[in-house]
């Protein structure tokens, strides 16, 4: 006969959420991939209602009193789930009595192996293959771009010193290499699409590069108020400081455009829970920081929230929808991940996982 403790080790390694619910409807046991799905920690999760856990999924509440009632086995196949954080999703699940030694009911066993995950991990993989497919494009087409540019920008200011010399005022050269100048930065950052991303990592406490951007972006958003809840025991982290500066510096740009004024911009730095990880390809073996710029804008309508990682896709009139593809590059860079979340006020959350060093 196993232990409760060797139950435990074993139930903690399956894939399957598992639970056990006693006759109250009180969850009692729970598994680390239960603390996955349901993104809590054990210590929510246990002693919580079966009925709040599934509050909008009456099915699964009427089979766990079924369960106790005639101690049958109930599977439910490809069950879609109604209830937050996992409504939409596809499951089998199982709900099995838990007997005493007179065979009297006592609890029961209900066991959720989400059937989306491996689709969701297929598509995810197809995206970044046809990622790095348009990266290569995109590179030949940059390096195409590139060599008849730099004739013309030097054509231009051999134009632009023979003017001079001839004391002759004519503005438009300086406006077309001002726009050439342009272009050729765009190149450079379509470019980062296309090769490896090379890191120079260091050691920093990553507050001191947070507190740097957002004391620049307040010289100029004076309208806004910036607030900061910093959790200081966070160890520092090995990264490439002037890779984050970018992204941090982008997030917190883009909030500081999309809000209203007299808004607040949150940027919020903790440790990440083990069930935050859920529906992420992140190693669940490896602790992570976690980093939230938060806006009191309109947010990003759902219809776009799949595009808005992608190379040249943008909301704004005057972007080239290349800042959060790169931000999102140079942070999958670093081993860790950028997803965007809609705020209760509606406005936009992006989070940034960073692993510790191993």
């Amino acid at each position: 006969m196993l232990s409760k403790t060797q139950i435990a080790t074993l139930t903690d390694f399956l894939q399957q959420a598992v639970l056990v619910i006693d006759q109250k409807g009180l969850v009692v046991y729970c598994n680390d991939s239960a603390t996955n799905f349901w993104q809590r920690d054990a210590v929510r999760l246990l002693g919580k209602q079966s009925a709040d856990l599934f509050h909008q999924d009456g099915m699964i509440q009427q089979k766990i009193r079924d369960v106790f009632d005639s101690g049958k086995v109930f599977r439910m196949g490809g069950y879609v789930l109604q209830t937050p954080p996992l409504q939409d999703r596809g499951a089998e699940i199982v709900i099995a009595p838990i007997r005493n030694k007179s065979g009297l009911v006592k609890k029961a066993l209900l066991t959720l192996l989400e059937s989306t995950t491996l689709q969701e991990s297929q598509a995810r993989e197809q995206e970044e293959q046809l990622a790095r497919s348009l990266g290569t494009l995109v590179a030949s087409l940059a390096h195409e771009i590139q060599n008849p540019l730099s004739g013309v920008k030097g054509m231009l200011q051999l134009l632009e010193r023979d003017l001079n010399k001839a004391k002759i005022k004519n503005p438009s050269t300086g406006m077309m290499l001002a726009e050439l100048d342009r272009v050729e930065r765009l190149l450079k950052q379509l470019l980062l699409h296309s090769h490896q991303v090379p890191l120079e990592k260091t050691s920093f406490d990553v507050h001191d590069l947070l507190n740097t951007v957002i004391r620049f972006e307040q010289n100029t958003a004076t309208q806004l108020r910036f607030v900061r809840i910093f959790d200081t025991s966070l160890p520092e982290i090995q990264a490439d400081r002037d890779k984050l500066h970018q992204v941090f510096l982008n997030l917190i740009r883009n909030a500081v455009e999309a809000s209203p004024a007299k808004a607040t911009v949150s940027i919020h730095s903790r440790y990440c829970g083990k069930w935050e990880l859920a529906g992420t390809n992140l190693d669940p073996e490896r602790s992570y920081t976690l980093i939230t710029v938060e806006d009191e804008g309109p947010g990003v309508p759902q219809e776009l929230r799949s595009q808005l990682f992608k190379p040249l896709f943008t909301t704004k009139q005057a972007g080239h929808g290349l800042g959060l593809s790169i931000s999102h590059r140079l942070i999958h860079a670093h081993g860790g991940l950028l997803r965007y979340l809609q705020s209760t006020s509606g406005g936009s959350v992006f989070q940034v996982f960073l692993p510790h060093s191993t």
